[in-house]
């Protein structure tokens, strides 16, 4: 079929509706769209209400290709209002009493710590995966009845190419709509209520379903309303769902009662922090509780006390304001602030007790740290990297953490870099194993030539009023700083001592050491964590059932697109990441990305289009393997480099629209594209074996798959 074949779509009809529509195009942009909005909307609010998929937000990615896919090929007609009751349903789910939130807890493996420190019983692993398997199941129905709006249009297509470029301007659209919402910091009711108006829009003048989306609509808007609490503050930033409640801390000292106020806030219903006030009015106001001879000596201010001056502080994840406010009791003449979250730093503007981010002193930098780092000349006598332990994903799209590039051996380098010559680093962690501590000890050691300086500090009851606690790695450019510092101050070789056997702990423990290449903190060794093989044995187990025992098994043109939309995952994934350490891994840049690389897909189409016909063959995959040694090569560190990065993806892009247009049945090849994909997603925990650009060589090995089968893709 010919790219420049004339169309007519002017009277196509939706599923389950039964009424005719003025434009099939106008169908297909919105439809691109909507599912696209709704896609991300799940992924965004599971992640965000069920911590699993927090760490595992492909899931949700899978879960909605899996639906399409199914959409794609399933004939009896699923009605569009099965979509509104799935969401309605994940409202439900989301809800802190249905239960599915403790789906975290009942999957919890000594190999990745994630949620807990503990292991459970397999019995209890396997409800985890049952509750996990109906969210999953959700995720699924959800979109399929879209799918099979998108494959009806697609075969009776005349022009298969244009169709595809409206699909990707749809979803480009869709990607975007939400980052509005994101920027406009609007609440999940927002995205679930344009959902299911999205939905009505396919449905007009069929008055049942619309009125049964309706009452659906009413139950989310219900549902999500009611999650919040009057005492707690709840606002959604681009990251992450952050609340904050005032609490008070009560202690009894000689049978008299006292109170102390502070603020508590979590993200995504963990907790990150306290906002302390540790002022000399208050400090001075509980004497017993606070005694002046440890007056800096506190958790958040004893880095402070190691520099040979204070003139320029870095904070890296400045969170609420609680190292800024040390940075000024300490003296600091000025003080950095680098905080992701602007959502945060309005908290702590507005909440924090000792107001640090109003202070003249301080400079607010709202981006991503090593975005920072890179991008700045200044020299510090002393960078602090706070707890940026948020555990919320760099992207819809990605498996990676969003402070997984902060706690690696390249960025201690560019930390280290960032010192004057008497400069401290002050790395902080809340270090749960021996092998986590281990990391960050001998990343800390291999960039600074000497072993860093441990102080460790216990979480305990007065931790909501003087600091979490955590472990500090502290190093310096001038080897002997630290030493001398300790040898001075009792109190500060008090605490090393105390620290003395942890460090021991850390120094002789082997556990995979954090680059850029490998980011994971959270997984001790280079291996598949446990919880990862079981949640893709769950799903491949899924795919199997849908797979062949409803639509049979594939033919040598399906398996062809299934290797087309496997590779095309890996290399969004290893992209992304790569780009997210070259402009910063911010919400924006995400999405920015994400838009670049379906604009290259738009590129090809526009060529193939232009021409009439495709490449040869051989020739395009000449050109995707030669490219893709390139950027598997060649590290992302300039801007011409960009231009490379996006040569696959439109000879990628130029190959799906030259096999595409010579499908037998178009929608059956958007479905095993998109079951690919599936394949490609599962394939990303290869990562923690061999790292994130391996997942480059990968996709390669999945495109010479799909090589294999081109020959049923030919005229």
């Amino acid at each position: 079929m010919k790219g420049n074949e004339d169309t007519s779509m002017s009277e196509e009809k939706i599923s389950g509706s039964g009424e005719s529509k003025p434009s099939g195009r106008m169908i297909l942009f919105w439809v691109s769209l909507l599912s696209l909005f709704i896609e991300i909307l799940m992924i965004r609010h599971l992640a965000s209400e069920i911590r699993i998929f927090a760490y595992f937000k492909n899931l949700a990615l899978i879960g909605a290709f899996l639906g399409l896919g199914f959409g794609y090929l399933y004939k009896p007609k699923i009605p569009i209002w099965v979509t509104a009751v799935c969401m309605a349903m994940i409202a439900l789910a989301t809800h802190p009493y249905s239960g599915f939130a403790s789906i975290s807890e009942f999957l919890s493996f000594k190999d990745m710590n994630t949620w807990s420190s503990s292991e459970v019983e397999i019995h209890i692993a396997l409800f985890g995966l049952l509750m996990l398997a109906i969210v999953f199941f959700l995720v699924i129905l959800a979109m399929a009845p879209m799918g099979q709006v998108l494959a009806e249009i697609f075969d009776k297509s005349q022009n298969r190419i244009l169709d595809y470029s409206i699909n990707i301007i749809g979803a480009l659209a869709g990607i975007w709509l939400f980052s509005l919402m994101s920027f406009m910091m609007l609440d999940p009711v927002y995205w679930y209520l344009f959902g299911a108006i999205g939905l009505m829009v396919l449905i007009l003048k069929d008055y049942r379903q619309m009125a049964i989306i309706g009452a659906l609509t009413l139950v989310m808007a219900l549902t999500l309303s009611m999650q919040g609490s009057p005492r707690v503050t709840t606002k959604w930033s681009p990251y992450q769902k952050i609340d904050v409640s005032e609490k008070k801390l009560v202690y009894i000292v000689d049978g008299e009662r006292n109170e102390i106020d502070y603020h508590y806030l979590s993200v995504n219903s963990t907790l990150y922090m306290f906002l302390l006030d540790l002022s000399d009015n208050l400090r001075a106001k509980h004497p017993k509780l606070f005694q002046e001879q440890y007056k800096q000596y506190y958790y958040y201010d004893y880095p402070y006390n190691f520099p040979k001056k204070l003139d320029e502080v870095l904070i890296l994840g400045s969170g609420g304001g609680n190292d800024i406010a040390a940075a000024l009791r300490a003296g600091a003449r000025h003080v950095t602030a680098v905080e992701i979250d602007p959502v945060i730093i309005e908290f702590g503007k507005k909440l924090h007790p000792e107001k640090p981010y109003l202070s003249e002193k301080v400079t607010i930098i709202n981006n991503d740290g090593r975005n920072f780092l890179r991008n700045t000349d200044k020299k510090f006598d002393l960078i602090v990297l706070g707890l940026v332990d948020s555990h919320t994903l760099t992207s819809n799209f990605s498996n990676t953490n969003l402070d997984s590039f902060m706690y690696t051996h390249e960025s201690v380098g560019d930390m280290r870099d960032r010192l004057n010559d008497d400069g401290v680093l002050a790395l902080s962690f809340q270090v749960v194993f021996g092998w986590m501590g281990s990391k960050i000890f001998h990343m800390v050691d291999g960039q600074f030539g000497s072993e860093p300086t441990v102080a460790y500090y216990s979480s305990d009851y007065l931790s909501k009023i003087m600091g979490t606690g955590g472990t500090y790695f502290l190093a310096s450019k001038n080897k002997s700083l630290l030493s001398e510092k300790l040898d001075e101050d009792s109190h500060l070789k008090n605490r090393v001592y105390k620290s003395r056997y942890i460090a021991s702990v850390y120094k002789n423990f082997n556990a995979q050491q954090q680059t850029d290449d490998w980011p994971y903190l959270y997984i001790e060794t280079a291996t598949i964590p446990t919880l990862h093989i079981l949640v893709t044995m769950l799903l491949l187990i899924v795919f199997l059932v849908l797979a062949i025992t409803m639509f049979g098994s594939p033919g040598k043109s399906d398996l062809h697109f299934m290797g087309l939309g496997a590779g095309f995952l890996l290399m969004e994934v290893a992209v992304i990441s790569r780009f997210g350490l070259f402009w910063g891994t911010t919400w924006i840049i995400s999405s920015i990305v994400i838009s670049q690389i379906l604009v290259a897909i738009l590129v090809a189409n526009s060529l193939y289009l232009w021409r009439g016909k495709g490449l040869p063959f051989p020739v395009i995959y000449a050109i995707i393997f030669v490219s893709l040694a390139a950027v598997y090569m060649v590290p992302l560190t300039s801007g011409w480099v960009i231009l490379l990065y996006m040569v696959p993806f439109v000879a990628i892009g130029l190959l799906f629209a030259q096999s595409f247009d010579n499908a037998p049945v178009p929608s059956k090849a958007l479905a095993y594209n998109l079951f690919g994909s599936l394949v490609g997603g599962l394939s990303e925990s290869l990562s923690f074996v061999f790292g994130i650009s391996a997942l480059i060589l990968v996709g390669m090995v999945f495109y010479g798959f799909s090589a294999i089968f081109t020959g049923a893709v030919k005229k």
